[in-house]
């Protein structure tokens, strides 16, 4: 028998998805479950970088294959941490809105999540 899954933490009705703080340097990935209705324990995987004091979310899907973009856990930048960057196939996104500026999925974009950083750092998903 399953356990009963685990309720998030919400503030209104945004879910609590990690700090402001727990973000590293090249980026913050998570897999959330409690996400599909109907399908409480598929999760789905996503993650988070900053740019400044922004932080943005996308989905961890690469536009060209669908695969991944980090073969090491918590890496979605590039070496200078100006890019997201695929690590399968070198593709370059840009922080704010995830569109590709090189690679093979050029003018694709990741599929951006709406996220709000609350004033204690909090960041929800949901706008």
């Amino acid at each position: 028998m399953n356990e009963p899954t685990e309720k998030p933490e919400m503030r209104g009705n945004l879910r609590v998805i990690c700090h402001v703080d727990d973000i590293g340097e090249a980026g913050k990935g998570l897999s959330l479950t409690n996400i599909v209705k109907g399908d409480p324990e598929r999760a789905l995987d996503l993650f988070l970088v900053t740019d400044g004091d922004d932080v943005h979310g996308y989905f961890n899907i690469c536009p060209h294959q669908g695969s991944p973009l980090d073969l090491k856990p918590d890496v979605f930048l590039d070496v200078e941490r100006k890019y997201i960057q695929c690590t399968t196939h070198s593709a370059k996104f840009q922080k704010h809105d995830g569109l590709c500026v090189a690679g093979p999925c050029t003018g694709s974009k990741l599929m951006k999540l709406p996220i709000t950083v609350d004033e204690d750092g909090a960041i929800l998903l949901g706008s």
